[in-house]
């Protein structure tokens, strides 16, 4: 299964010979689900720690939830992910079968296990050192201007590119596509998701 992070081209070439099968891809995003379930906990608590004693106990159930909801909107996000890729080949005479996408989407999630991983490090430590009492406009600068968040942000960018090549090979072998067109298939929504995470890191400066 490794083999899909060094040469996704010749796995997917050789599993689009196979049967369709989900019990890989349940894998893969079920350990991506625990991890974001982790990462939700681990920053409620964080924020949880600096809130007054009376609402600690209503906080701890909202952690709870968040970290459910984390759960929840990862395999919601690997269906999203690969409906959108799936319509946009469709402009490009894409054929090949939905659940054949669903299942090579599943692959490209790989690195976001390993990136979510080290993001929660970082995270956590920014959330550990932030005073949740002061004025929500000094708490975003001091967000924004913690290196700590522009590392996370830029590991989750490099991560994602990664997947996005994982992604591209994916489409190919799936829709029966070129690789050009399966580039652009990808490239689209990985791009405009990009560009809004380095305005959010601001820096470009905005």
């Amino acid at each position: 299964m490794l083999e899909v992070l060094t040469d996704p081209n010749g796995f997917f070439k050789r599993k689009s010979e196979e049967d369709i099968e989900f019990k890989t891809p349940l894998i893969i995003v079920t350990i991506l689900a625990i991890v974001g379930a982790i990462s939700a906990f681990i920053i409620s608590q964080s924020v949880i720690e600096a809130l007054p004693p009376e609402a600690s106990a209503f906080a701890g159930i909202g952690a709870a939830f968040g970290a459910i909801a984390a759960f929840i909107m990862t395999f919601i996000m690997w269906v999203i992910y690969s409906g959108i890729f799936y319509l946009i080949s469709m402009v490009f005479n894409g054929e090949g079968s939905f659940k054949r996408v669903l299942e090579f989407v599943s692959y490209g999630f790989i690195p976001s296990i390993i990136s979510s991983a080290i993001s929660t490090y970082y995270t956590s430590r920014i959330y550990s050192n932030i005073d949740w009492s002061a004025d929500p406009q000094v708490l975003q600068e001091a967000l924004l201007s913690d290196p700590s968040l522009q590392i996370a942000g830029i590991i989750g960018i490099l991560f994602l590119l990664w997947s996005a090549n994982i992604w591209i090979f994916a489409i190919v072998h799936s829709r029966n596509l070129s690789v050009k067109d399966a580039a652009i298939t990808v490239g689209i929504p990985i791009l405009l998701y990009v560009l809004y995470n380095l305005y959010q890191l601001r820096i470009f400066g905005v």
